[in-house]
């Protein structure tokens, strides 16, 4: 048997040249001894990459690229395909973890000047990947259809309109339609599906390809190809195989248990990694509060959104991404390691990367003047980095790289720490110093989605109070049931009203659309992602606040949702709360006296509530039943949570005991190296 594969190996390599693409590449490609924590990223990178593509391919299975089955095909994939909810959060976690990686790889190349002769090449295929990643995901980000994507795609796509002349002919031909459509929707999911990945691998493989020809870099920068012993191999180099391949696993492993520790119990990231307003399907006649893309994008964002002309905004985004390609010919210094350059270095690096996580807090935030000022000044810390690169590198004293490589060389690890906490503070404090959003104050409730009786009520005031209204209609009445613990006998009994639906129907409303307009102004919004799109302490507060107002339509009025159409529908649980005075003066058209200074204080007049009328639950009871009601929405929202957390826990166990065997064997590989 061996004797055959061999002869069979033999066969394919005399027409194919796997085993001298193998030497090339790993097995006789030499590495410097000395690599550290910084040159574990190029290896996720690619890890990141594999599962991008795998996840991807799963997804484009049950995925519909039109406006009407686009979001429904991605809710589907979360409650209906089986395992589709990890393929999807997968994907949706690996796009954060591809720029992690990937913006961690890029510091690396600017502490070691690993863009310095003879890499420039090197370093242009690796800026081309990031473009074509940027691209990427920003195609993916308008496939889920929801309102982020909606309307990020349309601020991202309207940057062109500034460029004079053939601006407005290349938003349409970008679109491919006057207005964001399915036509545009269709082709993105060409792109991020077909187009993009192929250039991307293409444009990796060519980054491979150009680093193994000139060699790698070290943190020293020391050229390990200068010394050789004589049998022609670098002194200080290893065969990449087995040794890098085998200290990159214990990495590998630390990697994947924050991976999923991300995936399986925050995938939402509190909004980072999938926003909120996503949640809920696009919709072009309903702009959200505060338009911003994606964390990763949101750098660039606020350098477009601190210029005040378009055109101008724009050639500041285009230069921020662009001006990095000519890096290899700003930096006039000697050598290439930050180890051996002067303070300048040092003082330039840590500005540019404050600045730039500056950029990017500021962009996910509210614009303000504060802020937009403080975006302008990290803007132009940004582009002199650069700009200024020439004359800083050129006049700052550097002291002489070793001959050879060090293996204990750079700051040692509690440098390192006092590093990352001196740019912790330069990012904390402009920050803080340009204020937090001065958000409604919402009243706080965790849900317990193992608490089925809980979960069985709230179905039961759900079915009762609204569903006549909102329909859940991504969620099965089978599904739920079988979460819930309930007979389908019981279910179809009591808590589906309609005898033509079965079973495994979708929990859709009978209303009608169009009458539904007529008496509310709009029709009743769907309700399966509310507690995802809105937060369960938004919905919980909300439920609870109506109060009385005699100028509204229906008479009543919401703490939360000021001038809202919506009726109170639980008004006969309740009662009828009004406003009532502050607790520590009278309040009148929003104002109060404060008792110590004298002066007049802007209060929220309804801070507080009485009970005009009674109605059938006390106050302790109604808040209760819509504990149950808010904590029965979070599960329809995402009813895979609970299932996600339990498989999580062993899913990290298995990691870490992973860990553990790599990293003795990690040791044992290396245990005589230096």
């Amino acid at each position: 048997m061996i004797r055959s594969l061999t002869t069979l190996r033999d066969w394919v390599d005399a027409r194919l040249p796997i085993k001298r693409a193998w030497d090339t590449h790993l097995g006789a490609y030499y590495a410097p001894k000395n690599f550290n924590f910084w040159y574990f990223f190029g290896a996720l990178s690619l890890l990141v990459l594999a599962n991008q593509l795998l996840t991807g391919i799963w997804l484009t299975m049950s995925y519909v690229p039109s406006v009407d089955g686009a979001f429904a095909s991605v809710e589907y994939i979360m409650r209906d395909v089986d395992g589709g909810w990890i393929l999807r959060y997968m994907h949706s976690t690996g796009a954060s973890a591809f720029f992690v990686v990937v913006y961690l790889h890029m510091f690396r190349a600017l502490l070691y000047g690993s863009y310095q002769k003879p890499r420039e090449l090197t370093w242009i295929f690796g800026m081309l990947i990031f473009m074509v990643l940027m691209a990427e995901a920003f195609f993916g980000y308008v496939l889920p259809w929801g309102q982020m994507s909606y309307w990020g795609a349309q601020v991202i796509i309207s940057l062109a309109g500034a460029i004079p002349i053939v601006g407005e002919d290349l938003v349409t031909w970008v679109r491919g339609d006057y207005l964001i459509s399915g036509i545009t929707l269709n082709r993105f999911f060409a792109l991020h599906v077909v187009a993009l990945p192929i250039v991307l691998l293409a444009l990796v493989v060519l980054h491979l390809l150009a680093l193994h020809e000139v060699g790698s870099n070290n943190p020293d920068g020391v050229d390990i190809k200068q010394l050789k012993d004589e049998q022609g191999r670098p002194v200080d180099g290893i065969p990449f195989y087995p040794y890098y391949v085998v200290h990159d696993l214990p990495a590998v492993a630390v990697f994947l248990f924050i991976f999923c520790t991300v995936m399986f119990f925050f995938p939402e990231m509190g909004g980072l990694f999938l926003e909120h307003p996503n949640f809920e399907k696009a919709n072009s006649l309903k702009t959200p509060e505060h338009i911003a893309p994606t964390w990763y994008f949101t750098p660039y964002y606020s350098m477009l959104r601190a210029v005040p002309d378009k055109f101008l905004g724009f050639i500041v985004f285009a230069s921020a991404l662009t001006l990095p390609f000519i890096l290899p010919w700003l930096d006039r210094s000697p050598v290439r390691s930050w180890r051996y350059r002067g303070n300048m270095t040092r003082l330039m690096l840590v500005l540019f990367v404050a600045s730039f996580l500056i950029l990017g807090a500021l962009g996910i935030k509210a614009p303000t003047d504060a802020r937009t000022w403080l975006a302008r000044g990290c803007t132009v810390i940004y582009f002199s980095f650069f700009l200024l690169m020439p004359v800083w590198t050129s006049m700052e004293k550097t002291r002489q790289s070793p001959e050879r490589t060090t293996a204990n060389g750079g700051i040692g690890f509690w440098g390192s720490l006092l590093a990352l906490l001196l740019m912790l503070t330069l990012v904390f404090l402009p920050l803080k110093a340009v204020g937090a959003s001065q958000d409604l104050e919402l009243d706080h409730m965790q849900p317990d989605l193992s608490n089925r009786s809980s979960l069985q009520a709230g179905a039961g005031i759900y079915m009762n109070y609204c569903l006549g209204c909102h329909s859940l209609q991504y969620s099965r009445y089978e599904r739920v049931a079988d979460d819930l613990a309930i007979p389908h006998d019981l279910m179809l009994a009591n808590l589906v009203f309609d005898p033509d639906q079965k079973i495994g129907a979708l929990m859709e409303n009978n209303m009608d659309e169009a009458q539904a307009k007529r008496w509310f102004g709009v029709a009743p919004p769907d309700l399966t992602l509310v507690a995802r799109a809105r937060g369960v302490d938004w919905l919980y507060t909300y439920l609870r606040t109506f109060y009385a107002d005699p100028a509204r339509p229906y008479g009543v009025n919401n703490r939360v949702f000021p001038d809202v159409a919506m009726p109170h529908a639980l008004l006969s649980l309740q009662g009828l709360q009004e406003c009532a005075p502050d607790t520590l003066a009278e309040a009148r058209d929003g104002i109060r006296r404060d008792p110590l200074t004298g002066k007049d204080i802007h209060v929220d007049p309804c801070a507080q509530f009485r009970l005009a009328e009674t109605g059938e639950l006390s106050a302790e009871e109604f808040d209760s039943a819509m504990y149950d009601l808010v904590n029965f929405l979070a599960y329809v929202g995402e009813p895979a949570a609970l299932h996600r957390e339990r498989i999580g826990k062993y899913v990290l166990l298995f990691i870490a005991l992973f860990f553990v065997f790599t990293w003795l064997l990690d040791r044992e590989y290396w245990k005589d190296i230096h």
